[in-house]
């Protein structure tokens, strides 16, 4: 709920107008309310100081006072409605309604009288709204001086004083509701205005934007978004368009350097295949060299004229087997192996590797310089990957340096990983792209040489091992890659 931006302008609108409209509307009906309280309780009480200093005046007259003429007197303002004076009991002693008088005022007018006014023995004034008039109690006390005709302990009688609402309160009290419902009118179109104008404005144009980006999402890059408009959402239009097209044109770009490459591939998979082919032809020609030379060999022990041979046919017979080592290995990186992941020595494994790439080292001047710290190194992998990671760095090492140079291979030992060291005093890479050598088809090489996928897979094998790599780069001094093996326990 709420989770839109939409649902949640339309609540905090309803929440701002309501308190906009609600609170000064309320202030301002309080206001108006408790002026007419205050100049109606104004009214009242005048009027009963009125009455209790007539009544007061007149009780000292004794037989003769006019307490009915007092009555009518005060009777006479405009605004008073009822003047009557009551006993405890609720009788009627004189008011200016002759047929109240000597009826209970309990009984004509129920609640009429405040329910703890005859405990409280003060004057009390409410409002009476089903009549529409307010009413004012106070009670004539028995002062010292009215006690030679008057008897009772505390009070003599109450004063009972009606005033009706004027005709300004009438239409307040009548209006307050008018003015609740116009408010409420006003909320609701305030509320609908300003969900109009956010759809016109605003939510329309998210929505579109949204859209659009969904379609992208799904491959359409030819999405474009109007973009005429001068405002803000004119501007986002603009660079989405800008952006779609910059993706589009990478998109293009990338499909054509993935046809190269495929084209590249193919290419070298043909290679790979006719190298396979030549490396075993060459191997069954060396096998017979080989068996020829090793016959001569043993003939020379029988014959003295062929022992003077005897120094050229050993250097032929080591060079071939050089040579037999060479297609060997051809062969063996050339077929497809499935994956097996064992306890394996990683210093074997990087030996073996070298063997493959040492006899391309000394036409370019580039010594390798095995420094090894430890003899053995088991780890939990695969071989046949190990080899490839091994190759792939020493190979870029090779291109680094181009001719004359040093290749240093150094494994080592920490509490918890052998370390697999790769450096040469090559060319370096640039900072600016170092961040990127680990990603697919990125090559600093020239076309046709490299496929940008070398230090990929080195990337990808070091994660297939639970390993971990690092690079260390300057320019015009060389590249060091470290990587770091978990060691594994060997049961002795």
């Amino acid at each position: 709920m709420f989770k839109t931006i939409k649902s949640k302008f339309i609540i905090l609108s309803i929440l701002f107008i309501t308190l906009s409209v609600g609170i000064p509307l309320h202030f301002l009906v309080n206001q108006f309310k408790q002026n007419f309280e205050q100049r109606s309780e104004l009214l009242l009480s005048t009027t009963l100081d009125m009455l209790y200093y007539g009544l007061d005046n007149a009780m000292m007259l004794g037989p003769n006072k006019d307490i009915e003429g007092i009555i009518e007197q005060i009777n006479s303002l405009s605004q008073i409605s009822h003047i009557r004076i009551f006993k405890e009991d609720g009788t009627i002693l004189y008011s200016n309604d002759s047929i109240e008088v000597g009826k209970n005022l309990h009984i004509l007018y129920p609640n009429h009288i405040v329910e703890q006014f005859n405990k409280t023995n003060k004057r009390e004034i409410k409002i009476d709204e089903t009549r529409r008039a307010y009413a004012a109690f106070e009670p004539i006390l028995n002062k010292e001086k009215c006690q030679t005709c008057h008897t009772e302990e505390n009070v003599i009688a109450y004063l009972d004083v009606d005033s009706h609402l004027t005709q300004a309160e009438i239409n307040f009290y009548t209006g307050t509701f008018h003015l609740i419902f116009l408010g409420m009118a006003v909320i609701v179109l305030l509320v609908i205005g300003f969900i109009f104008l956010f759809n016109h404005f605003i939510n329309n144009h998210i929505q579109l934007f949204i859209k659009a980006l969904t379609k992208v999402e799904e491959g359409n890059l030819d999405t474009r978004l109007p973009d005429k408009r001068n405002d803000e959402f004119g501007v986002l239009n603009r660079h989405f368009n800008s952006m779609v097209s910059e993706i589009q044109t990478s998109r293009e770009q990338i499909e054509e350097l993935h046809f190269e490459q495929l084209r590249h591939f193919k290419k070298l998979v043909t290679v790979g295949e006719l190298t396979a082919q030549m490396a075993h032809e060459i191997n069954n020609y060396i096998a017979i060299i080989f068996s020829r030379t090793d016959y001569l060999l043993l003939e020379a022990l029988k014959f003295d004229a062929l022992n003077k041979f005897k120094p050229d046919l050993e250097v032929i017979q080591n060079q071939i087997s050089k040579v037999s080592k060479i297609t060997g290995n051809v062969l063996r990186h050339s077929k497809k192996l499935s994956t097996t992941v064992s306890k394996i020595d990683l210093v074997s494994t990087v030996n073996q590797s070298l063997q493959i790439l040492e006899p391309f080292l000394p036409k370019k001047k580039i010594s390798l310089n095995k420094i090894y710290q430890i003899d053995e190194a088991i780890i939990q992998g695969d071989s046949q990957q190990v080899e490839e990671l091994v190759i792939n760095l020493v190979n870029n090492a090779i291109d680094a340096i181009q001719y004359d140079g040093k290749i240093d291979i150094n494994i080592f030992e920490n509490e918890a990983h052998y370390k697999l060291w790769i450096a040469d005093n090559g060319s370096g890479i640039n900072p600016d792209i170092l961040k990127n050598i680990f990603s697919p088809f990125f090559t600093t090489k020239e076309v046709g040489k490299g496929t940008g996928l070398g230090l990929y897979i080195v990337n990808n094998i070091c994660k297939n091992h639970k390993a971990e790599i690092s690079v260390e780069s300057k320019i015009n001094e060389g590249t060091k890659f470290i990587i770091s093996f978990p060691k594994v326990k060997v049961n002795k």
